[in-house]
């Protein structure tokens, strides 16, 4: 009995040191690969992510931008009013980043990038202008198309 407790023993430590390592030059399977981002998923967040704006849900709203964010989402209204949230929030770092991203996806309300009371802490940071300037770009790029679809 003793010696058949010995041999499974024996076996089943084998069966371990063969089947697993923690030896990282020497992988016990394949590496996965990354996952790309979900543009469907990243859509679904933005929209949540608006309804909760609306709702007036704004950390809830931003947290799940910061998300959509990573999986892709790229809607230039939407990193608008995540900056909004940011800015409304008290993190004019945060809401510059956000502004940049929707001025460089084409937002083009130059308007509401100017009229929006939340951003005026924002105002007074080093990179407004190049955002402002590159919001009025997009404006202008998109004038000529507005005025010849009436």
């Amino acid at each position: 009995m003793r010696r058949l407790l010995t041999v499974l023993a024996v076996l089943h430590l084998t069966a371990c040191a063969t089947t697993h390592t923690n030896d990282p030059s020497n992988p016990s399977g394949p590496v996965p690969r990354p996952v790309p981002p979900d543009a469907i998923e990243s859509r679904r967040l933005g929209a949540e992510a608006d309804k909760l704006l609306e709702d007036g849900r704004y950390e809830d709203a931003l947290f799940l931008y910061r998300k959509a964010w990573n999986d892709g989402f790229r809607h230039p209204d939407g990193l608008f009013y995540a900056g909004v949230i940011a800015a409304r929030a008290g993190s004019q770092d945060e809401s510059i980043i956000w502004l940049g991203r929707a001025a460089d996806a084409g937002f083009a309300a130059t308007a509401a990038l100017n009229a929006e009371p939340s951003l005026d802490p924002v105002r007074q940071h080093a990179d407004w202008a190049r955002i402002a300037e590159k919001v009025a770009a997009n404006a202008r790029k998109d004038a000529p198309a507005a005025t010849t679809q009436n």
